[in-house]
């Protein structure tokens, strides 16, 4: 009598598989700028696990794609908050070790929110002849959006006035745009900006790269 033939079936599964798309492994790039917003030696507060096998972490904000990422960190670490190096510094200097995760500004600690707009405002005088870019050069998204108009603050009448004075002339500085227009503080609108983003309570992004990363 012929033998029944088995199905193949492939090949056992293991525990705890779960089917679908895996998520995309995160990480950052050696080069890339990042400043430390706070440091969890102890874990996450709201992570869901006994503080012994918490992992020690630190919560990072990366320049200039504006990206948040939990790093993972040695609990002998003596780095600091508001700490600020490209990646591979802080990895050659045993205080960052791998990438977590991307994470969200809802994630962040209260320390980490509190900080992020103080630093942003800072650090975007580094970037600021990209940003005078936008502002020189920005465009209608949409027939009826202009991309200046996505900037917190930012209605009709500021959009006129700055179209208005870079035809006249191109912006040279923030400075330059507080005198020529009545926006007083460029930064500042661009890293609430920023925040939106970060926040996900956008349908456009200008400067972050975090939906771009996923």
């Amino acid at each position: 009598m012929m033998e029944r033939r088995e199905r193949y079936r492939g090949p056992p599964r293991r525990r705890n598989y779960r089917s679908g798309p895996r998520k995309k492994k995160q990480f950052i790039k050696k080069f890339r700028e990042i400043v430390i917003l706070d440091v969890l030696l102890h874990g996450h507060p709201e992570e869901d696990k006994p503080s012994w096998a918490k992992t020690p972490i630190t919560q990072v904000l990366t320049f200039p794609d504006f990206v948040l990422y939990e790093v993972k960190v040695d609990k002998n670490s003596n780095i600091e908050v508001q700490e600020q190096k490209t990646f591979e510094e802080f990895i050659n200097e045993e205080k960052l070790r791998e990438v977590l995760k991307k994470i969200d500004y809802n994630d962040l600690t209260s320390t980490a929110k509190a900080l992020i707009q103080p630093i942003l405002e800072k650090e975007l005088l580094t970037y600021e002849e990209e940003f005078i870019n936008f502002f020189n050069n920005s465009t209608s998204i949409t027939p009826r959006m202009h991309a200046l108009k996505l900037l917190p603050g930012i209605g009709q009448k500021h959009m006129w006035e700055i179209l208005e004075a870079r035809e006249r002339q191109k912006f040279g500085t923030f400075q330059d745009i507080a005198e020529r227009t009545s926006i007083s503080n460029p930064a500042k609108l661009i890293a609430q900006r920023i925040i939106r983003e970060l926040q996900r309570d956008v349908k456009y992004y200008l400067f972050s790269k975090t939906k771009k990363y996923e």
